[in-house]
């Protein structure tokens, strides 16, 4: 994934769930590499020497590398790792930075509203404890994935559905916070693994044995874990990831079906249309149109179709 990050406008006129999305954001910071990122707007960006304060609420997921967190409430650094997440407060002082070591890929969704509010006041999130360890859970992946998609994307035209994602990662902060047993943790590592495998080589025809093997684990057993906890197979899986890399490239690029084909690692054109259809309803050229020129009646009500795999 290409780093990026946008900020939205605040419209509580236009807020009905009690949660908007201000700004989201994923980068992957290089071993040695400065940091913050001097692009971001002035009240946003800090230095590690200052730090920051912010008149909304953040939630910052680290899943690769390592750094460093600190917070007025919290008063004290912590180690991050791979698999933290932390919460930045309104008006709480704060900082954090990669390791120059190891570095760090950062994921952050930020909101404003009066659901955060009340999570505050319901201790579901609480200054003083802004940091969870929750390993690389594949359901809070899954909804960072989902927000960067829809933000390259168009994220003006997204920002409900953004807004709404924010509630959701808000309620697997507290899902994740009453299941931190060893063993969910590391069943949620290894799936977190799996999923981060296949999202990087989603351009690979991929043998799943193989990649199991890269987790340590028994493929039976691993197939087992993964179809449970995410209700789809480990080859279902790697076909929605490509088939989400196609939908992007063909809203946001004018590439043929064939050039998209070969950016993906599908055999041929054929197998990319046949397999797209088949989870959307409709062949790519078809689907591509009615971006620009969406069709009324019963054929603009179709939903995708469900994946189908071993």
């Amino acid at each position: 994934m290409k780093d990026y990050f946008i900020y939205l406008p605040y419209r509580q006129e236009e807020n009905p769930w009690g949660c908007t999305c201000i700004s989201t954001g994923y980068q992957r910071v290089r071993v040695g590499s400065p940091y913050p990122p001097a692009q971001h707007p002035l009240d946003h960006h800090f230095s590690w020497s200052e730090g920051r304060i912010l008149h909304t609420y953040t939630i910052v997921y680290i899943t690769e590398g390592s750094g460093f967190f600190e917070s007025a409430p919290l008063m004290r650094r912590i180690r991050v790792r791979a698999g933290t997440v932390f919460v930045l407060f309104p008006g709480e002082w704060h900082r954090y930075a990669p390791d120059p070591l190891t570095g760090w890929v950062e994921n952050w969704i930020e909101c404003s509203g009066p659901a955060f509010d009340l999570a505050m006041t319901l201790g579901i999130i609480n200054p003083k404890k802004p940091v969870f360890r929750i390993g690389l859970d594949p359901n809070l992946i899954l909804a960072f994935d989902h927000c960067h998609s829809l933000a390259q994307r168009n994220a003006p035209a997204h920002q409900a559905a953004l807004s709404t994602l924010g509630l959701h990662i808000l309620a697997l902060l507290e899902q994740a916070g009453q299941s931190s047993n060893r063993i969910h943790r590391e069943t949620n590592n290894m799936i977190g693994r799996a999923h981060m495998l296949i999202t990087e080589r989603f351009d690979q025809p991929l043998k799943m044995r193989e990649l199991v093997r890269e987790l340590k684990v028994g493929y039976s057993q691993f197939r087992q874990i993964f179809k449970k906890n995410t209700g789809m197979t480990l080859k279902q899986y790697h076909l929605q990831v490509r088939m989400q890399k196609a939908q992007n490239l063909l809203t946001n690029t004018s590439k043929t079906v064939k050039e998209i084909s070969e950016l993906l690692g599908f055999t041929s054109p054929y197998h990319l249309s046949k397999q797209f259809k088949t989870l959307t309803g409709f062949a790519p050229m078809h689907w591509r149109a009615r971006l620009h020129h969406p069709a009324p009646g019963r054929d603009a009500a179709r939903r995708p179709g469900v994946l189908t795999g071993d």
